[in-house]
């Protein structure tokens, strides 16, 4: 697999191999600019937006996909090599995982043999390749990862583990459907919109959501809004942007840019204290006990 960047000296690039599993890497940049990576007819490929805004130009794919900031996409090819140039915005920061097809199909069955690839019943690669949201917990495994100061052997083990946190929960994400049908008509075009729905909480995740608000300005039913999101993300809007600004706050306590109070004003709590309340209940500690857990 070969990766090249129009500006390779200005984006940061961290690699980690992650033993007999999959590569991870993690791009960031200031300016806007391309990576371009060369794959194999056997790669899987996860592309996952920490920040920014990013498309991306498959060989195999006509038209560009779109990802924003916390957003992912699994790719795969199959029938031969395949190419994907990914072109983002400045201030963009983003993962990639790499991984061989038969390492899939071991993951989500344990059974598998992958001596048998051609003959055993295959995953769908197509159905794969579905916009997936991404939690802030989420990508606060990807910079443990990243970041870790532990030495060999518990290098490897802690690795692996973060790993395999990762792909669960991409994957509950992206197919653990909370319902068998959804009770509302679901087109493309709507699933789109609620979509946008998703990104218009994420970027005023200080503010409470008001439904039919949302529902007037993306033009939808507000029963297929209602129902609809809590069909596509496993919950209600108010309970995801509850539990969305809650893991934010962990993704932010994680990078030491802000105190606390800081946090809890940043996320829409006028008063430290109901943060703090609320945090614990979510994840059962304080942010300042979950802070010396990350740093033991």
């Amino acid at each position: 697999m070969d990766i090249r960047a129009d500006r390779m000296g200005n984006v940061q690039l961290k690699e980690v191999e992650i033993r007999e599993m999959a590569t991870l890497r993690a791009y960031q940049d200031k300016d806007a600019g391309t990576v371009d990576v060369q794959c194999q007819p056997m790669d899987v490929y996860l592309f996952c937006l920490k920040q920014g805004h990013m498309r991306i130009h498959t060989s195999f794919i006509p038209h560009p996909l779109e990802l924003n900031t916390g957003e992912a996409i699994f790719l795969a090819f199959p029938k031969g090599e395949w190419q994907a140039k990914m072109v983002y915005q400045p201030e963009t920061e983003f993962y990639t995982v790499q991984m061989e097809v038969s390492k899939l199909h071991s993951l989500i069955n344990p059974a598998f043999d992958q001596h048998q690839l051609e003959t055993a019943p295959k995953l769908n690669m197509r159905d794969l390749m579905k916009l997936i949201p991404v939690n802030p917990s989420l990508l606060v495994c990807f910079d443990q990862i990243l970041h870790h100061k532990l030495q060999v052997p518990f290098k490897s083990i802690f690795e692996q583990a973060k790993f395999l946190e990762i792909f669960s929960l991409i994957m509950e994400t992206a197919f653990g459907q909370h319902m068998e049908a959804c009770p509302v008509m679901m087109t493309p075009a709507i699933e789109s919109k609620i979509h946008e729905v998703r990104r218009h909480i994420i970027s005023h995740i200080d503010t409470v959501p008001d439904p039919d608000h949302l529902a007037l300005v993306y033009e939808l039913p507000r029963n297929t809004l209602k129902e609809g999101y809590r069909y596509i993300f496993g919950k209600t809007i108010h309970q995801y942007h509850a539990d969305h600004k809650l893991e934010s706050a962990m993704q932010m306590l994680e990078s030491g840019e802000l105190l606390v109070k800081e946090i809890a004003f940043k996320i829409g709590y006028q008063n430290p204290s109901h943060f703090i309340s609320a945090f614990k209940k979510r994840f059962g500690y304080t942010p300042k006990q979950y802070l010396r857990q990350a740093q033991a």
